[in-house]
């Protein structure tokens, strides 16, 4: 004999299909906003870093001046 199942209890296991359809749009979602962010920490890396030569530059430009006159 088998066993009736109602709607309710079958949405009770852990692996149901409406489960799984969460975790894997869940996986898409963080997989996207994860590119995302690695290509914005690409492009944000190197202006950091033309932001850093522009400020070693004029410090250094800076230092040469103040050595020059003293």
């Amino acid at each position: 004999m088998k066993a009736s199942t109602t709607p309710a209890q079958l949405e009770r296991g852990i692996l149901t299909s409406v489960y799984k359809q969460d975790i894997k749009s869940g996986f898409a979602t963080a997989k996207t906003e994860s590119l995302s962010n690695v290509k914005y920490a690409i492009f944000n890396q190197e202006c950091i870093e033309s932001q850093i030569g522009v400020v070693l530059r004029v410090s250094l430009f800076t230092i040469a001046i103040i050595m020059i006159f003293f």
